[in-house]
Formats: C-alpha cells, structure tokens, sequence
C-alpha cells in the first residue's frame, strides 16, 4: 500500500504558520509588543517584506485507488488573520503632525507674528514721527533789523561790568543803601567812580541800537555782576542825598530807571528784559525814599516826573518780547534750520539738545507756540495777572522713555523763564504809578504849599495828565491824609488800608508809598 507523502516538519527556527488556508502567518514579534509604544502623534511606516513563494503542491506519482475525501473549504474553522508586521529594526518614525492640526498651527503662527510686527512698526513710528508745527506767523517779530554795519554799545556795555570793583555788603546785607552808614557809602561810590563814569558815557549814547545782530553773540545780562550794579546806584543816591546833593541824588536814581527802559527792547536774550523789571522796581524804591522827603522846587520834581513816566514798561512792549522770545527758544532748537539770519543765532551755536530718540524737535517747538500765545492773551487783559500764568496745555512726562520725553522736560524747564513775567510787570507798574502819583502829590506841596485832599484833585490842577490806576483792580490808587499813605490793593486783591515797608513797595500783597507829610484826623 503506498502512504501519501507526508511534507517534512518545519524546522525549529522557523516562524508557525496560523491560518494556512488563507496563506497568512504570524510573527513571534507579536508577542512582545513594547515597541509599539511609539510617541502619540507619530505615524507609523514599516517596509512590507518580499513575500516568498508558496512552495508547489505535492504531485503524488500514482494515483490513489480511492480519493481521499476533503473538508469542504466552508466547513474550515477561520482562523483570525493578524497583521504583518515589521520587526523593530525595520521601524521608521517622523515627527509629521496630521494635516489638519498642522494648518491650524500654521495660520495661528502667521497671524501672532504679523500683530507682533505691526506693533514694533507703531511703536517705533511714535518714537520718530514728528510733524512740523503748523504756522507761527502770529509769533514772528514785526519790526525792522537794524542795518548799522557795526554798533558800539555792546563793548560799552562789556567795558562797564569790567570796571565795577567789588564790595562787601556782609555787614549791611539785607538793608537798602539808604539805610547804611555814611563811611560805608562813601567807601563803596568812591571805590566805584571810573565804573559810575563809564555808565554815564553808556546811558548818554545816543542810540543802543537793541534790534542790531551784536546782541546776540553773547549774553550781556547773564552777568552775576549786574547786581552789584543795582545796588552801587542806590549807593550813589543815597550818598548823594546825605551830602545834600539832592537834585544829583535823583539823577542817579533817574539813571537806574533809564538803565532798565534801555534793556527793556534789546530782546536777543530773555534775561534783559529780567534785568529790566530789576532795574524799574529799585529806581522806583529809590525815588519813593527820596520823594518822601525832597525839598526840590515844583520844576525840577515835575522834569524828574516826565523822566520816570517815559521809563516806565509797558504791555505792548511785553507783547512784543514774547513774540521775540518764541523766535529765540526756536532757534534754539532748530538752529539754522529756524529760518532766521545766520548771524542771530543765540551765541553763534545751536544748543546742545538731548537724544534725537526722545527729543522732537518740532512737536517741542509746538508746546512753546501753544504756551506763549496764552501768555500773550493774559497778559492783555484788563487786569494783570497777580500770580504766574499757569499754562493751559501743560503736559507732563509721567514716563521717562516716552517719545518725546527729553523734548517736554527742556520745555518745561526752559518755560520758568517766562510764565513769571506778566505777574512781575503788573506789580511794577503798580510801583510805578504810585511813584508817579507821589511826585504830583509833592509837587503840589512844593508849589501850593497845601495837600490834596483827593487823587482826582491832582489831575484838576495840572499834575497828574490822567489819574494812574491800580492795575489789580482797575481802580484809582487808595489815598489817605490821616496816614499819609497812597496804596495799591497788591496781588491779593484786598486793601489793607495801607503798610509802608522798608524798602517802599517791598510787600506784594499791599505796595505802599508814603508822603512824608501826615495830617492828623479832624475830631468829630
């Protein structure tokens, strides 16, 4: 009988076969699967092995005598079919999102950096953009340049500060020179006679020439000696007068006044105008001291009148000096750039500003148009103001690296300058009508040998032309024959009957002169 072949067994290394009738086979690797713990996210390639050929079904040679049946291919239990599967040393993996979450990540990404980027480019347009003001013509100066090829004054001027000699004022500081002892005036005048020479020679010059181009080389009044010169005239006076020089000792104070009315146009540099007021209010104290007790005839004080009268500053001219000193802080700050003469730059040289980076020049040079407009409507009003103009559009550099931080700090410092000055000259002019009114009232005792009983009485005899007002309160100037004293409400707006002070006028909430003659009040 022969026996079917029967195929030799598989060796031992050899994988077991599963599922031989649907030709698939099951790897060992199944069994340990640690290496399917790829990370999350990763796709997962594996190379298909080659498949390798079925080997050729058994050709028996002889046929059997009787066929063996078969199990029908229904009947066979299926056997679950495992995937084929790589082993490990064939795994690839790439870090390759989905497609999807890989587009949202992309537009997400693209939109940040694109705010990102707009915000840098405002950022940095806040820091660089800066628009050129708009037009200023309001502020630009009106009057003629001087034309003179070369002035003289300035060098006076020079030659004078040169020739003061100091003094020691530590045993008399705080005291007016009229209050000091006679060796010290003495000591201080004849120590300073080539420099009171020299002044005389400037103040007689016939034209100061104060719109010439000279001025502004350099500034004359930043001195730190012109207040040895306000006190060395006062001196003078008051020597003089104690040597019975009285008409000469009215000159000198005349002359002090006029040293100030001959600064008051030079308008190159914002300290003469400074100087100016300084120079009004102590000839005003000096004349108010003298006046209290002159015995100069009716002609000679009513000449010193119309002399102080011319001296005294006026609104117009702070008008105008505003408009001067808004061209002097834009040359400052744009240079040539400013469009003004070459040869009226301040000093010659611009100023040495900050960082381009936090400094504007225009948006900087905007704020000084806005603040000097609303000096100049202020100080036109019918009343002066009695305390420093407060500026509207104020801003403040609440941080220190803001765009134009460096620009509104130089402004609000350069700014201290002038918003005091409307205030200084209203309590000069209040000085200054009470000393006018002062003279007729000694006029009209030099010449009437009587008082008057009202202010308005002085205008109907012919010494006063109109009757000076309070400019705090656009009223006549207070008057008492009791007391013997002409006052002005001052800046606190409230009379307080009157309070002399030594020197005269040094109270700025009361200015007051007094007579030097006082009637006693009529008993009821």
């Amino acid at each position: 009988m022969i026996r079917p072949h029967t195929p030799p067994e598989a060796p031992a290394d050899e994988p077991a076969r599963r599922g031989e009738a649907s030709g698939s086979w099951a790897s060992p690797w199944e069994l340990d699967l640690e290496w399917q713990d790829a990370p999350p996210g990763k796709k997962i390639r594996y190379v298909e092995p080659k498949p390798t050929p079925a080997p050729e079904p058994y050709q028996p040679k002889f046929i059997p005598a009787a066929p063996v049946p078969t199990t029908p291919p229904a009947a066979v239990e299926a056997v679950p079919v495992a995937p084929r599967l790589a082993p490990p040393s064939r795994l690839v993996t790439t870090p390759r999102p989905a497609p999807a979450l890989e587009r949202e990540i992309s537009w997400s990404t693209l939109a940040i950096l694109s705010m990102g980027l707009l915000a840098l480019v405002f950022i940095a347009w806040l820091y660089v953009d800066d628009q050129a003001p708009g037009l200023d013509q309001d502020l630009l100066l009106n009057r003629p340049v001087d034309q003179a090829a070369t002035i003289q004054t300035p060098e006076k001027l020079r030659k004078f500060l040169h020739s003061l000699v100091p003094f020691d004022t530590s045993q008399t500081q705080g005291k007016p020179p009229w209050l000091w002892d006679t060796p010290s005036l003495s000591r201080v005048v004849q120590s300073n006679g080539t420099a009171l020479d020299n002044l005389r020679d400037l103040l007689e010059d016939a034209d100061w020439h104060p719109t010439h181009a000279a001025w502004h080389a350099e500034d004359p009044c930043m001195d730190p000696r012109w207040q040895q010169v306000m006190v060395l005239k006062q001196a003078e006076a008051a020597y003089l007068s104690r040597r019975m020089q009285e008409e000469a000792a009215f000159v000198a104070a005349i002359d002090l006044a006029e040293l100030g009315w001959r600064l008051e146009p030079i308008w190159a540099w914002p300290s003469c105008y400074q100087r100016s007021l300084e120079a009004q209010t102590l000839a005003a104290q000096t004349l108010a001291d003298l006046l209290r007790q002159t015995r100069l005839p009716e002609p000679a004080l009513r000449q010193f009148q119309r002399q102080f009268s011319k001296c005294q500053p006026t609104t117009k001219m702070l008008e105008g000096a505003m408009n001067a000193f808004y061209v002097h802080e834009k040359k400052l700050i744009l240079g040539p750039k400013s469009g003004e003469n070459l040869d009226t730059m301040p000093g010659g040289v611009q100023m040495h500003r900050p960082g381009r980076l936090f400094f504007k020049p225009h948006e900087t040079l905007q704020h000084f148009a806005t603040a000097f407009r609303q000096i100049k409507e202020e100080a036109l009003a019918p009343l002066v103001l009695t305390a420093e103009v407060r500026l509207k559009d104020n801003p403040v550099a609440e941080m220190s690296y803001q765009p134009n931080s460096a620009g509104l700090a130089y402004y609000h410092q350069r700014m201290k300058t002038y918003t005091p000055m409307p205030a200084a000259l209203g309590l000069m002019r209040a000085r200054g009508n009470l000393v006018i009114t002062l003279f007729a009232v000694r006029r009209c005792i030099a010449e009437k040998k009587m008082l008057p009983t009202t202010l308005e009485q002085l205008r109907t005899l012919n010494y006063l032309l109109d009757l000076p007002l309070d400019p705090f309160s656009g009223a006549p100037l207070q008057f008492s024959l009791e007391k013997g004293l002409i006052w002005s409400v001052g800046t606190d707006l409230k009379s307080a009957n009157g309070a002399a002070t030594e020197p005269p006028m040094s109270d700025a909430t009361e200015p007051t002169v007094q007579l030097g003659i006082a009637v006693a009040a009529v008993a009821k």
